[in-house]
């Protein structure tokens, strides 16, 4: 009778123990945030910055490229020229690469040459937010971009 019981509880252990393991869906797209929950810089420094990066405008918006950027070649195009083309490296003290103004009325795109993935501003985004901070994490499978549209300007030194 114990021998039975004990046969019984290894077979259930054994069946429990070889469920099939699922693979893990390459994410092609980046991740989206919305937030405007961080700290944020004065009214007056937002409008300076704004003024010195030629986006006071409606038409005009901010990309931030921040953490994750290691040196790689980075090309930020749009569907009339190219935007920048550089090798961006993240402050470590202030975790931004850099910010480039853009015309938010057209897609906006962002390769780079080591991940060869690429991340989409569109345009409906774009139109209602000021700031697009965009984060890379070598570690995040599939995409490695994680863009979140603000209205929010956060420190930036």
């Amino acid at each position: 009778m114990k021998k039975g019981v004990i046969l019984l509880l290894m077979v259930i252990f054994a069946i429990g123990c070889s469920s099939k393991k699922t693979v893990a869906e390459e994410k092609k797209e980046p991740a989206v945030q919305y937030r405007d929950d961080f700290r944020s810089v004065s009214p007056s420094a937002k409008k300076k910055f704004l003024s010195e990066m030629k986006a006071t405008g409606e038409t005009a918006s901010v990309i931030i490229l921040t953490k994750g950027f290691k040196g790689e070649k980075v090309t930020i195009t749009n569907e009339n020229k190219v935007l920048y083309s550089g090798v961006p490296i993240s402050n470590l003290g202030t975790g931004i690469a850099g910010y480039i103004t853009i015309n938010n009325r057209v897609d906006t795109k962002i390769t780079d040459e080591s991940s060869k993935k690429e991340a989409l501003i569109d345009v409906e985004n774009a139109k209602k937010y000021k700031f697009v901070y965009v984060m890379k994490d070598a570690l995040q499978q599939g995409n490695p971009y994680i863009i979140t549209y603000s209205n929010t300007l956060r420190p930036l030194k």
